[in-house]
């Protein structure tokens, strides 16, 4: 879907909604580019040397949770060798909270986002932000942008037994709600964002507005 669609146009569309759940970067905010940039910058003062062309790169990493991202680059040339998954994990955050700080959260976060998660909380809907980034910058991103209410249950990448494309996170979030696929429907943008939710039987609403 190219933009957000309002409250009015969700329920028509999924007769019996009560549940709305969000993926994070690249769907609630605009933000995958700055987790790019956080890469980047690793990669430019590690001096590592990827082995595909920066599309191709970005094509890769794409919607993957940071273990991942580890497991794809950490043979990659100049990658540091004593690095482990949580020191990766560490590093590149602290690289996306220095960006993150200097930004105005308005250029990462569209009005008809608010005005929807405004009007879904109004109505009674049970709101919930399911994403594969760490909670330190999960919790940053909704200080800055003031949405840290607009979610009545919020599941990181810290709080999770199995990671997107497995259909596990949006199973444990609509077995914290109650809720059932038939009456839940779910943001996302990536790939692998969509294989988690389709396969949690959850209807699908996909983010292209960013």
């Amino acid at each position: 879907m190219k933009t957000v669609p309002d409250l009015a146009a969700l329920k028509a569309g999924f007769p019996g909604l009560k549940t709305l759940l969000f993926d994070m970067d690249g769907t609630l905010f605009d933000t995958e580019k700055y987790h790019t940039l956080a890469l980047q910058s690793i990669g430019q003062d590690q001096k590592i040397i990827p082995p595909f062309g920066p599309e191709k790169v970005h094509q890769l990493m794409m919607g993957k949770a940071d273990h991942l991202l580890f497991e794809l680059i950490k043979d990659w040339p100049g990658f540091p060798s004593s690095w482990s998954v949580s020191t990766f994990v560490s590093e590149k955050n602290r690289y996306l909270l220095k960006i993150l700080a200097n930004l105005n959260g308005v250029s990462y976060l569209s009005a008809a986002i608010v005005s929807l998660l405004n009007e879904a909380n109004a109505t009674g809907l049970q709101v919930g932000l399911v994403t594969s980034s760490e909670k330190v910058v999960t919790l940053e991103l909704l200080r800055i942008t003031n949405l840290q209410s607009s979610f009545a249950y919020i599941l990181t990448r810290d709080d999770t037994e199995k990671v997107k494309p497995d259909p596990w996170p949006y199973l444990r979030a609509m077995e914290h709600f109650g809720a059932q696929p038939e009456t839940t429907v779910v943001f996302e943008d990536s790939l692998v964002g969509l294989e988690s939710a389709r396969a949690a039987g959850a209807h699908l609403v996909k983010a292209e507005w960013y």
